[in-house]
C-alpha cells in the first residue's frame, strides 16, 4: 500500500507538471536584510540584541548533497553536530552545549519548521523527518531563549522551507554516492492567483559505511499558501515519511576501533539493532493583518510517529512507542506607526501522548511483554515580548510563564513544573554599521520522558530522582555590517544547576540512563567574519569555550573541574563560495574540531580533527528548462575520525567511526 502512495504521488509530482512548463525555477533572493522570524519581533539580524545565526541556500541547495541537517549547520559559531551516519539514532545538535547529552535525536534545543514546532514539549526532537531539498533558510538563536520557546530552549532552529516562486515548474534530482547512496527527488511548484503549492517527494538509501548501518527513507512533503486578501494568509503544511529500517551498528572501544573501522559491535549484529519509523504531521498557519497597527497569527497542528526499535540487550531490549503529538498557538503583535515601539503577547498549549511497550529481544526475535505504560506531557505557556527603540539605544524584554503536567498511567501523582523565565537585551548604536549589545536570559529543561521512563530500579513509572535543569546565560557582543563585511564578536557564560547526563549500566549494556549531576559553568567566545565581493562570499568562524562541572552532587564530586564529554571546546569553520553568470557554482569548505573527551572522568580524550570538502556544479540553460550536473567529494584528507561519541558508555564503547574520502554526484533538471 505504501508503495502504491508513494507511486502516485510521484506520478502528481511529475504528470502535472510536465505539460507545457518549460519555466525554470527562479532563485530565491538572498536574506541579509530579512528580518527574523525566530526573535518573534521581526527585527534584522544586525539589529537583534542576541547572538543569531542567519543562513541561506538558495544559491546553494544544488551544491549540497541533501542527505544530513549536519551539511546546512557548519557555519554557526557555537554548535557542534555528531552522528550524521548512524540513522538509527539520528543527528545530534548542541548549542553552547545544550543538547550534548542526548543519546539519540536533538534535546536541549528548540526545533522550529515554518512556524510550527517540531521539538515535543518534553524537549525531544528529530530531524529524519525534513525535506532537506526544500530548505531556504534557517536562524539559529545560540543560547537560552526560554522567555520566547519554553521548555528545552537552550538553543533554537528555526527552519524555513521554499513557499515563493515566480512560475510553475518541476524539478527532477539523482544523487549518488558512496556506499550505494541514492536519492531521487521530484519537486512540483504550482500557483494560480492566490493560491501556490509546493510539493515534494524523496526516496533515499544506504548501504552505510559500518556494517549494520543500512537505512532507507521515502518522504512526501506538502506547502499550500492561499491569500483571502493582502491582509489574510492561510498556509498549509503536511509531511508523511516512511522509514522500514534504519540499523545501528553501535559503539566500540578504541581498541576495535582501531582493528576494523567499519565493523559493527557483535552485540548489534547478534540483537539485530535498527528502528523503524513511519511519521506524519500537517499543520495550519493563519495570519491577519487587522488595521496597520495590529496583527494576528495562529497556528495549529497534529503529529503521529509510529517507533518500532531493537536494542542490543534481552530484558527490554526491544521498544514499540506510538507517539501522538497536537497543539495550538497564537499571539498577537502591536507595532507603533513610528516603528519605535513592537509588542507581542502570546499562548502555546501542546500535547504528548507516548504509549512505549518493551519485550524481550530475544537475538532479533521479539519475546514477551516487559514493560507497558502510557506516558502524557501536558505544556502550557503565555508569553509577553516587548521592543522600544529611543535614540540610539534598543530595549528588548521578555517574559513567559510555562506549566507541565507529567504523567504515566501507572502511577497515581502527577509531576507539576510551573516556570517563569525572563530575558532583557540591549543594544547600543556606535554607529550606521556598528552595534554593541548585552543580554541576560534564562531557561530550562524537563529530562524527556524517554529519560524519565529509563528508570534504573527496572520498575514502572518515571525514575523520581531525575529533575529538571536550569541555566542564566549572559552574554555581549559587537555587531558590524556593511555591504561588503559583516563582522561579530560575542562573549557568554551560562551557569546551569541540576546539569542532566546520560550513562549505562553493566546489566543493560547499549541502553542509556540519566542523572542529575549538579552544576555546570559555560565560558565561551564566538566570532564571525563574512567578506563578500563579486561573485565570491568567504565565511569564517571561531569558537572558544570551555564546559566544565562545578559544585557536583556527592556522588561525583571527584569530578569538580573537569570538562563536560561530547562538546569540543576549539571550533573553527572556513567556507569560500563563488558563483558565476556563466553557470558555474565552487565551494570549499574546512572544519577544524578540538580535541574533548568521551566521559565525565575526564579519562578517554578524543583528538582533534580537522575535515575539508569542495563541491562544483554547473548549469546548462536550455530552450527546454536548466541541466545541472554537481558533484563533492567530502573528508578530502582521508582523516581517520569519528562521527558520534556516546557519552559515558559501559566498557569503553564510546567510538563511531566515521568515513574515510566519499565522493558523490549527481544530475538536477529544472523545468
Amino acid at each position: 500500500m505504501k508503495n502504491v502512495f508513494f507511486t502516485l504521488c510521484f506520478i502528481m509530482l511529475t504528470g502535472n507538471t510536465l505539460r507545457g512548463q518549460n519555466d525554470s525555477i527562479p532563485a530565491v533572493i538572498a536574506l541579509d536584510e530579512v528580518a527574523l522570524e525566530a526573535t518573534r519581533l521581526e527585527t534584522s539580524r544586525a539589529m537583534a540584541p542576541m547572538a543569531v545565526s542567519q543562513l541561506e541556500f538558495s544559491s546553494r541547495q544544488g551544491l549540497q548533497q541533501q542527505f544530513t541537517l549536519q551539511e546546512y549547520l557548519t557555519r554557526v559559531p557555537g554548535l557542534f553536530a555528531l552522528n550524521a551516519t548512524n540513522y538509527a539514532q539520528d543527528l545530534r545538535v548542541s548549542i553552547r552545549g545544550f543538547g550534548s547529552r542526548a543519546a539519540f535525536g536533538i534535546r536541549g534545543i528548540k526545533i522550529i519548521v515554518d512556524g510550527i514546532p517540531e521539538t515535543t514539549p518534553d524537549g525531544q526532537g528529530q530531524v529524519d523527518n525534513l525535506p532537506l531539498g526544500l530548505i531556504q533558510s534557517i536562524e539559529v538563536l545560540r543560547g537560552p531563549a526560554s522567555s520566547l520557546y519554553g521548555n528545552a530552549a537552550g538553543g533554537t532552529l528555526y527552519i524555513n522551507t521554499l513557499d515563493s516562486f515566480e512560475k510553475n515548474g518541476a524539478q527532477l534530482r539523482a544523487t549518488f554516492g558512496a556506499f550505494q547512496m541514492r536519492s531521487y527527488q521530484a519537486t512540483a511548484f504550482l500557483k494560480n492567483a492566490k493560491t501556490s503549492a509546493v510539493l515534494y517527494l524523496n526516496d533515499t538509501s544506504t548501504e552505510g559505511y559500518r556494517d549494520n548501518s543500512a537505512m532507507a527513507q521515502r518522504q512526501f512533503n506538502a506547502r499550500v499558501k492561499h491569500y483571502f486578501s493582502d491582509s489574510s494568509v492561510l498556509r498549509l503544511q503536511l509531511n508523511y515519511t516512511d522509514s522500514p529500517r534504519a540499523e545501528d551498528p553501535g559503539g566500540i572501544n578504541l581498541e576495535d576501533a582501531t582493528a576494523n573501522r567499519q565493523q559493527a559491535r557483535q552485540r548489534n549484529v547478534d540483537f539485530d539493532t535498527y528502528e523503524k519509523v513511519n511519521h506524519f504531521k500537517t499543520g495550519l498557519q493563519w495570519e491577519k493583518k487587522l488595521n496597520t497597527r495590529w496583527q494576528w497569527n495562529s497556528y495549529a497542528f497534529y503529529a503521529f510517529r509510529d517507533f518500532y526499535g531493537k536494542l542490543p540487550f534481552e530484558t527490554g531490549g526491544i521498544v514499540d512507542l506510538t507517539r501522538n503529538y497536537y497543539g495550538l498557538g497564537t499571539h498577537f503583535t502591536q507595532r507603533s506607526l513610528d516603528g519605535k515601539h513592537q509588542l507581542q503577547a502570546g499562548m502555546e498549549t501542546a500535547v504528548q501522548k507516548d504509549q512505549r511497550d518493551r519485550f524481550i529481544n530475544a537475538n532479533g526475535e521479539q519475546g514477551t511483554n516487559t514493560f507497558s505504560q502510557l506516558e502524557t506531557f501536558a505544556n502550557f505557556g503565555i508569553f509577553i515580548v516587548d521592543e522600544l527603540h529611543f535614540n540610539n539605544w534598543l530595549l528588548r524584554t521578555g517574559l513567559r510563564y510555562d506549566r507541565q503536567r507529567l504523567d504515566t498511567d501507572t502511577r497515581t501523582e502527577a509531576k507539576i513544573y510551573n516556570t517563569v523565565n525572563p530575558s532583557i537585551g540591549l543594544r547600543y548604536r556606535l554607529a550606521p554599521q556598528n552595534q554593541l549589545y548585552a543580554r541576560v536570559s534564562s531557561s530550562f529543561e524537563t529530562p524527556a520522558l524517554s529519560e524519565l521512563s529509563a528508570n534504573p530500579n527496572g520498575g514502572a513509572g518515571f525514575n523520581p530522582f531525575l529533575e529538571p535543569a536550569q541555566s542564566v546565560n549572559y552574554e555581549m557582543g559587537w555587531k558590524s555590517n556593511s555591504a561588503k563585511t559583516t563582522f561579530e564578536i560575542n562573549g557568554f557564560y551560562i551557569t546551569t544547576t541540576n546539569e542532566i547526563l546520560p550513562y549505562e549500566l553493566e546489566a543493560f549494556p547499549g541502553r542509556s540512563f540519566y542523572r542529575n549531576t549538579g552544576a555546570t559553568e559555560r565560558l565561551g567566545l564566538e566570532l564571525l567574519w563574512e567578506q563578500r565581493w563579486k561573485n565570491w562570499r568567504m565565511t569564517t568562524t571561531w569558537t572558544e569555550a570551555k564546559y566544565t562541572f562545578e559544585s557536583l552532587s556527592s556522588d561525583d564530586r571527584g569530578r569538580d573541574g573537569n570538562a563536560l564529554p561530547g562538546i569540543p571546546g576549539r571550533q573553527i569553520t572556513a567556507n569560500v563560495f563563488y558563483s558565476s553568470p556563466s553557470g558555474w557554482k565552487l565551494q570549499w569548505e574546512g572544519q577544524h574540531v578540538g580535541s574533548f573527551f568521551a566521559d565525565s572522568n575526564n579519562v578517554h580524550e578524543v583528538a582533534a580533527y580537522q575535515l575539508v570538502q569542495l563541491q562544483a556544479q554547473k548549469t546548462f540553460e536550455l530552450p527546454w528548462g536548466a541541466l545541472s550536473f554537481f558533484t563533492g567529494v567530502q573528508n578530502l584528507l582521508d582523516v581517520a575520525y569519528y562521527d558520534n561519541i556516546r557519552i559515558n558508555a559501559f566498557g569503553s564503547r564510546f567510538y563511531e567511526p566515521a568515513p574515510g574520502r566519499t565522493f558523490y554526484g549527481g544530475i538536477q533538471w529544472r523545468l
